[in-house]
């Protein structure tokens, strides 16, 4: 590739960033527990209820971060743009390093 593809190539995956938001850096984690009411079913050997959870590291420890049931659709979206973010990194990051072996 010449480095006016190389270029535009470049340009193309940076306007894709411009669309990529909201993000957020972590995996999405679902387990069962136990709620706060003391009456519930979960309390009494019956089934737990299912939450979602974003883990990831802070300050070289991993961290849970509760996902409320009212966000979960729009948290999962927002891991999604992060994975894509990383992927765009990526290839943006090839790019560059292709435009400096071409020595020009």
């Amino acid at each position: 590739m010449s480095k006016l593809q190389l270029q535009t190539k470049r340009q193309n995956l940076l306007r894709q960033l411009q669309n990529l938001d909201p993000w957020i850096e972590g995996s999405l984690v679902s387990t069962s527990r136990k709620c706060g009411k003391k009456n519930c079913a979960c309390h009494h050997n019956g089934p737990k209820h299912p939450v979602l959870f974003v883990t990831g590291k802070e300050a070289g420890k991993t961290v849970c971060l509760y996902i409320p049931r009212q966000l979960e659709s729009e948290v999962k979206q927002w891991v999604q743009n992060y994975k894509k973010l990383k992927a765009l990194i990526r290839q943006i990051s090839e790019v560059q390093k292709e435009i400096i072996r071409l020595r020009e």
